[in-house]
């Protein structure tokens, strides 16, 4: 059910860190606190989701951060002048455009996603601080709020939409055959263009796609809150590749898994919160996340080299016997 040692490797160090925090904070596994840990995590994970998506793909985009900010605060001022439902909408369509906008300049202009999507972080950055002055929306509308606190079954709705949505995400990777050109693309861009799959729109579409998560994702923190401000999403960028990289998707392309990635949401969620209960410094948090990224990298890379050797030794066999 799993899928892999990666991911039982992520189980079983999550139940571990649950079991570790509750003897040095006993009340931590309380059902109000798991509540509370898996609302936090939520955000993250949906555009988690998105982001897994996209570096499978062999693109990554580092302004998911400042998108974030500037959907929040969009659908709070819009909110203010329109019904709550059409608010939500365009704070998840402008995550779309933007991420789109990624998408079009990394295809059209032939440059790394990093370089473009470190200059639009920038700049999506600078247009949230613009248009609220620097200062958060205030006094937004409570029909506004009514979708990132209504419970459904006792769960918070971002809760089940990380569910949901994760769920949705994984049938289409492991079971359509949009998924297995997304894996073949990222695997081997000039084979699978051989081989006939449409490139451009594979990348408008991964693109797309993770910015509408992320849009969604800030529509509900800021309904969730009640408020938005440009400052939404600082590090935004860090803690969801971190969790996708950790979650065993390959920084290269071309390998990954859904069940991995929210593992790995979790994970850090429980470090980030436990953490917190036990009484340490919440910066060390910072430092684990870090780590984290750097060691799920160089795993990757050690992996990748492995997997080469073996390849290179099984060519020479093949040789020497033919």
């Amino acid at each position: 059910m799993l899928g892999g040692g990666r991911n039982l490797g992520l189980f079983l160090t999550l139940i571990g860190a649950l079991l570790l925090i509750s003897i040095f904070s006993p009340q931590y596994l309380s059902l109000d606190n798991a509540m509370v840990v898996a609302l936090q995590v939520s955000f993250i994970g949906i555009a988690s989701l998105g982001t897994a998506f996209l570096i499978i793909s062999g693109n990554i985009d580092l302004s998911i951060g400042s998108q974030y900010a500037m959907c929040a605060v969009s659908a709070a001022l819009l909110a203010k002048q329109l019904p709550a439902p059409l608010a939500w909408i365009a704070g998840i369509l402008l995550g779309m455009i933007l991420g789109l906008l990624n998408g079009l300049m990394v295809w059209r202009i032939s440059v790394s996603p990093i370089i473009v999507t470190l200059g639009t972080l920038t700049v999506f950055r600078g247009i949230a601080l613009r248009i609220t002055n620097g200062f958060g929306v205030r006094n937004v509308p409570k029909a506004f709020a009514w979708v990132g606190r209504e419970k459904f079954l006792g769960l918070p709705f971002p809760v089940w939409s990380l569910f949901v949505l994760a769920a949705i995400a994984h049938l289409i990777l492991q079971y359509t055959k949009q998924g297995r050109h997304l894996f073949a693309f990222g695997g081997n861009r000039q084979a699978a263009e051989a081989a006939g799959i449409n490139g451009r729109k594979l990348v408008f579409a991964s693109f797309a796609f993770n910015g509408a998560l992320v849009g969604l994702s800030a529509v509900l923190a800021a309904s969730r809150f009640g408020t938005a401000a440009p400052t939404f999403g600082t590090g935004f960028e860090l803690d969801v590749i971190a969790a996708v990289i950790l979650g065993g998707v390959a920084f290269t392309g071309g390998e990954g898994s859904i069940i991995g990635v929210v593992l790995a949401v979790l994970l850090l969620g429980v470090i980030n919160s436990g953490l917190i209960s036990t009484g340490i410094d919440p910066h060390y948090a910072q430092v684990v996340k870090g780590a984290a990224l750097v060691i799920a990298v160089t795993l990757d890379q050690l992996t990748q080299e492995q997997q080469e050797r073996h390849r290179k030794k099984l060519a020479l066999l093949e040789r020497s016997t033919s």
